[in-house]
């Protein structure tokens, strides 16, 4: 929120900043005191006036703040932007197509020429690709921490060229839970920063730069969006975005059109509450897959050794994607996701009704059966993402389901 402004007598004073909660920013982040649409307008335009030779010299060098051209900013899309920024305690925010193209456009920039990235091994599939396959193909390899628990294999990870550490928290599909400050300490060790890519907790359940993290991404196309739109997003201090968004961003043209960012607006205010719904829910299902006889083991953090230290780190909750390992292998898991009513066979996470995926198979199919089970991922590995239905529909289903192997 804007600071307001008074004018007594011809003379301006400013009132006491007004710090909003998250549940009000979830609506009201990155406005001004003076707007006056109730929605944000949706401006489906290509280019904007910039009014003076001089001036647009300015726009486009950086000098000036203002809006040139939709590719490289966008007044619904800033608004977004801001949104998120506000959300997230950031200084600022650039919106991206897609969480992947966020991913990528973010690694280019810090590891251009040479560098060296080291990351968590527990990543979403189309991730851990780009970072075995693609980023070394353009000079950046990339080392991949195979217990991403023990803060000593980071650090032996670390190379002289090294430009960030990343890591997925929770991590898609295991949902593991790592110890950001644990990270942030261990990067700044070697004045290298840390990227927390913050899709599966969203701000409602964690905000890593308060806890000291440097950058954070988000796939809006999961919690964000609601299944609807496809976006992403790279939060952080703004003399990064703003170099960000001049440079590989200007250039590259991965934008978000102002038609999704409205989207994403609009979804943006109900988040805390959809996120509530998914974390009960969720964990109602996992209480249940976890006394089943026919289920081997539930990958969520309520559950397991580190029980205990997940509810330290994540104590408003966990989120709406969980996985289970059924007794049996691939041929179980099949009969499992076939036999589901309520669950749609669908590749998204967050969304109002209730998915199921065969990670091994598809998701994170480009992995070897090396590389998914150092990441935890069998062949009788189902992921669930939990809607917002009853858990006790969705508990008959999958019980049902299981009866059928």
């Amino acid at each position: 929120m804007a600071k307001a402004k008074k004018k007594a007598k011809g003379k301006v004073f400013k009132e006491k900043e007004w710090r909003l909660r998250p549940k009000t920013l979830e609506i009201h982040g990155g406005g001004e005191i003076s707007d006056v649409e109730l929605r944000p307008s949706v401006h489906r335009v290509t280019a904007f006036s910039m009014g003076s030779f001089d001036r647009a010299r300015r726009l486009f060098a950086g000098e000036e703040a203002g809006f040139i051209y939709t590719r490289i900013n966008n007044p619904t899309v800033d608004r977004l932007e801001r949104r998120l920024a506000s959300l997230e305690g950031a200084e600022a925010a650039l919106a991206t197509s897609s969480g992947m193209s966020a991913i990528q456009l973010l690694s280019l920039y810090l590891a251009n020429s040479g560098g060296h990235v080291v990351s968590s091994n527990r990543l979403y599939g189309g991730v851990f690709h780009l970072f075995r396959d693609m980023l070394p193909k353009l000079g950046i390899p990339v080392t991949f921490v195979e217990n991403p628990y023990d803060i000593h294999s980071w650090e032996k990870a670390h190379r002289p060229n090294t430009k960030f550490f990343h890591v997925e928290n929770p991590s898609n599909p295991i949902i593991d839970v790592f110890d950001i400050k644990e990270l942030v300490a261990l990067a700044h060790s070697f004045g290298k920063p840390l990227v927390v890519d913050s899709t599966l907790a969203t701000p409602a359940l964690l905000q890593p730069l308060k806890q000291g993290a440097d950058i954070v991404i988000h796939s809006l196309s999961k919690f964000y969006g609601n299944g609807e739109v496809i976006g992403g997003a790279i939060l952080g201090e703004k003399k990064l975005i703003d170099d960000l968004r001049l440079t590989w961003f200007r250039d590259g043209g991965p934008c978000m059109s102002p038609d999704n960012a409205s989207v994403f607006l609009s979804h943006a205010e109900s988040l805390f509450g959809r996120m509530k719904e998914h974390c009960k829910n969720t964990e109602a299902v996992a209480n249940f897959l976890n006394r089943h006889r026919k289920v081997k083991k539930v990958l969520y953090p309520a559950f397991g050794p580190h029980a205990r230290a997940n509810r330290r780190l994540m104590p408003k909750g966990f989120g709406g994607l969980m996985a289970f390992e059924v007794k049996g292998g691939v041929k179980e898991a099949k009969t499992v996701l076939e036999s589901l009513k309520l669950f749609w066979h669908a590749p998204n996470i967050g969304e109002s009704r209730s998915l199921i995926m065969h990670p091994a198979t598809t998701t994170h199919g480009q992995m070897s059966p090396r590389e998914l089970a150092k990441a935890g991922i069998s062949p009788a590995t189902l992921r669930l993402s939990i809607g917002r239905e009853d858990p006790r529909d969705l508990i008959e289903d999958l019980s049902q389901a299981l009866a059928k192997i």
